[in-house]
């Protein structure tokens, strides 16, 4: 019945054009944060380029300052209002959506998807990413395989290094002593800080003088043996305390949540011996100065301290790779795959956002408009473009990491790109070949539990609090989500 009215309903739309005016247009209100996001969709030029094919339709960017919580945040109180102003279309993550379905306001796109005029073919879906797709499954226990959401901005995480400090301390050696596991990690580590503690770094990078009294001509180094005196100085930090706990629990071997379905979770992470395993191996790398968070620098990010030449190596989004390009001191970035800790766990956690459609007092009309302006987004040319813009992003779709466009952006990027090419393209060659890309199920409340898992995280690295008892607080906090 709804492929009938689907069909019948563009039958309508294509009969209005010869009377349709411009304030007559459908309306699809698109909302998204501020920043990057905004202005790459902007410079897809939907007005001439959508807009111009479907003269019906009229797209409304709705921008929102803030980040993605303050964007699910809004999205929830117009659900629960019903407010007209509502967004057809709004960007977040699973466990975003998981809420929007509690709501009764999440769109089942199958229905859009295996319409035979506006959907896609078999060989059209199976360009996405497959492990894209499947964390847009599993919302309806009836219909597992229903997509309520499509892949739109994804990223990942990467090692993220000091190149110059590498090749200063290592010479022509130093692409050996890039870690590619925890172990490796760990040895180089402190190999670097003995190394900085007796002075190999302090004539590398000139600073302006402290001291007004100081002659102009003189030339003032950074010393960052100083800052091993001062206890701020460690090799590795981790720059997302609750990607940390949640990646590394994995790679461990543990267990961190599940579902039964998107109304029912659990956190199985507080029973688990190999989650706290791992904390406590990471806590001994801390107390030997390997492993820090931003708040040990204290910084916000990590990425601060990497700038400062307070570490030289971090975990960080792809997204957010030339964050770590200072303008004070000159050095080259490298990136790498994330450490592992044995080759057959080799995961690494996909991030990013998909796109979903809602339904709050919508018309089939808008509904269909909706989806039509989805589908533009996520042609292969688009999601390319949109990945080449933002720079940290990666294509939705395989033709479009194949396409000739994307791939001379990864060989031959601008100046300002290169950081995110060499990110993007760690992703083509380790990522997608090698290591396995995993996100847990999203439900009601799991976006609780990653607050959870963040903060214990950051208590034990940060505030030195007890590792078994810091469990036991999260298995208090989290009662409603243990397994019975």
């Amino acid at each position: 019945m709804k492929k009938i009215i689907l069909l019948l309903v563009t039958l309508m739309l294509s009969l209005s054009l010869v009377s349709c005016k411009k304030d007559d247009r459908i309306v699809v209100r698109f909302a998204v944060t501020s920043g990057q996001i905004a202005t790459a969709i902007r410079n897809l030029q939907f007005e001439d380029n959508f807009e111009s094919a479907n003269p019906e339709i009229n797209v409304e960017l709705i921008v929102l300052e803030g980040g993605y919580d303050d964007l699910r945040a809004q999205t929830i109180m117009d659900i629960n209002t019903g407010n007209d102003t509502a967004p057809d279309i709004v960007i977040g993550y699973p466990d975003h959506f998981a809420e929007y379905y509690g709501g009764g306001a999440l769109v089942n796109l199958q229905t859009y998807i295996d319409d035979p005029v506006h959907g896609y073919s078999s060989e059209e879906l199976n360009d996405f990413l497959e492990s894209y797709l499947k964390e847009n499954r599993g919302y309806n226990s009836q219909y597992p395989n229903d997509l309520y959401g499509l892949p739109f901005n994804k990223s990942s995480e990467v090692l993220i290094y000091n190149k110059t400090a590498f090749e200063e301390l290592y010479g022509d050696d130093w692409e050996d002593k890039v870690p590619q596991t925890w172990e490796e990690l760990n040895t180089v580590s402190l190999e670097i800080i003995n190394l900085v503690k007796g002075g190999a770094l302090d004539n590398i990078w000139v600073k302006e003088a402290d001291n007004p009294d100081t002659e102009e001509d003189e030339t003032v180094y950074l010393k960052v043996s100083d800052y091993t005196k001062e206890d701020k100085f460690a090799p590795f930090g981790y720059d997302s305390s609750a990607n940390a706990f949640i990646t590394l629990t994995r790679q461990w071997g543990g267990k961190y949540t599940d579902r039964d379905s998107i109304a029912k979770g659990y956190a199985l992470f507080v029973d688990n011996d190999e989650a706290k395993q791992m904390m406590n191996d990471v806590l001994t790398m801390h107390q030997d100065g390997v492993f820090n968070l931003a708040p040990n620098f204290g910084s916000n990010y990590n990425s601060d301290a990497l700038k400062a030449i307070q570490c030289l190596m971090t975990v960080g989004s792809t997204a957010g790779v030339r964050y770590n390009e200072s303008g004070d001191y000159d050095y080259e970035l490298g990136v790498a795959p994330i450490p592992y800790k044995q080759e057959d766990k080799k995961f690494v956690i996909q991030q990013g956002t998909n796109v979903c459609m809602l339904d709050v007092n919508s018309t089939e009309e808008e509904l269909l408009a909706a989806w039509k302006f989805i589908k533009f987004m996520l042609t292969p040319e688009n999601t390319a473009a949109f990945a080449i813009e933002t720079g940290g992003y990666f294509p939705v779709r395989k033709s479009a990491f194949e396409s000739d466009k994307y791939q001379n952006y990864l060989t031959n990027p601008t100046d300002e790109k290169k950081a995110y090419s060499k990110a993007a393209l760690v992703a083509q060659d380790f990522y997608i070949s090698e290591y396995e890309y995993f996100v847990d199920p999203a439900f009601i409340g799991s976006s609780y539990i990653r607050n959870e898992v963040g903060s214990l995280f950051e208590d034990v690295i940060v505030n030195k609090e007890a590792v078994d008892a810091r469990f036991e607080e999260s298995k208090r906090t989290l009662f409603s989500y243990l397994k019975k």
